[in-house]
């Protein structure tokens, strides 16, 4: 019998009541799980910050991370 091994962890993060409300709108507005939706905006940061560099055969390719990151959300 052949197992799988597993590419993805659990991760629990405590938001907001109404902010975990629009992030299901978000999500079912784009046609995906919240989890996918969260998974996708992390990865779009982490490339945008260089921690991650994007996808090359469907794996992710880390980078060196940048001297300082700060989040800016006034740019989003």
């Amino acid at each position: 019998m052949k197992f799988r091994t597993r590419k993805s962890s659990n991760l629990s993060v405590s938001l907001p009541e109404d902010m975990q409300e629009l992030l299901r709108r978000a999500a079912a507005d784009d046609n995906r799980s919240v989890s996918s939706l969260v998974t996708a905006l992390v990865g779009a940061y982490l490339i945008r910050e260089g921690y991650m560099s994007a996808h090359h055969g469907g794996e992710y390719v880390h980078s060196a991370p940048p001297h300082q990151t700060r989040l800016q959300l006034s740019n989003w």
